[in-house]
């Protein structure tokens, strides 16, 4: 499970308490993110644009007339994990400061049948960095575990 990211809109973490920017979810975060999205950015993200350091580059998926920030997360180890296995897209949800892991891609790779879709989880980011929390690679556990339908 990778510990920043909501199960079932509620919050699963043992090793991070703080719900600031680049931290935790809350599940009025992720309710928010879910009921009032506002613009949603497809964004190029894998395992190897996570710095060590937790900063983050976006990279737009398509031509996309604006620029997008540079965020920081507080377990860089945790979320490569998790990218390395994702098989979705992403999305820079600009409102919320928040990363939607996104499951599906129009051939039935989620349960619900050819061409289900549906949310892994969020991530919370940051504009400003801070100290890292103790989360590390392989304590995520399995990765469908730690993710949220917040779809």
């Amino acid at each position: 499970m990778l510990r920043h990211l909501t199960q079932n809109d509620s919050v699963r973490s043992d090793d991070c308490s703080r719900y600031a920017a680049g931290h935790r979810v809350h599940w009025i975060h992720a309710k928010k993110c879910r009921q009032e999205p506002g613009q949603a950015v497809e964004v190029l993200l894998t395992s190897g644009d996570v710095r060590d350091d937790g900063w983050i580059e976006l990279r737009a998926a398509f031509d996309y007339a604006g620029d997008l920030p540079q965020v920081w997360t507080h377990a860089p180890a945790a979320l490569r994990d998790t990218l390395a296995g994702h098989r979705g897209r992403v999305y820079w949800l600009e409102r919320w400061h928040a990363l939607k892991l996104e499951y599906g891609n129009g051939e039935g790779a989620v349960s619900g049948g050819a061409g289900a879709r549906g949310a892994a989880g969020l991530v919370n980011v940051g504009y400003e960095g801070g100290g890292l929390c103790e989360v590390e690679a392989g304590d995520e556990g399995d990765l469908a575990g730690g993710h949220a339908s917040v779809a």
